[in-house]
């Protein structure tokens, strides 16, 4: 039975001097962003999901129409 412990030289040799390619790490990098994106993005669908639609992304900020009638009276 063949170990699986046991590493050539030429392997071990190969595995240090191996260097991934700028844009393969690019690559990497990105697809990892996206998978992390969209995890993000199930966990707070089934979370709102959960509490019935009651979770809100941030602080409640103020409507455009509303930002629009606060105008300053100091004219």
């Amino acid at each position: 039975m063949k170990s699986f412990l046991h590493q050539s030289a030429e392997a071990v040799a190969l595995s240090k001097t191996r260097r991934l390619k700028p844009a393969i790490l690019a690559r990497r990098c990105v697809g990892s962003l996206i998978v992390i994106a969209g995890l993000a993005i199930v966990t707070t669908d089934l979370l709102a999901l959960l509490n019935g639609g009651d979770i809100i992304a941030g602080p409640a900020a103020t409507t455009p129409s509303a930002a629009l009638h606060q105008t300053s009276t100091g004219r």
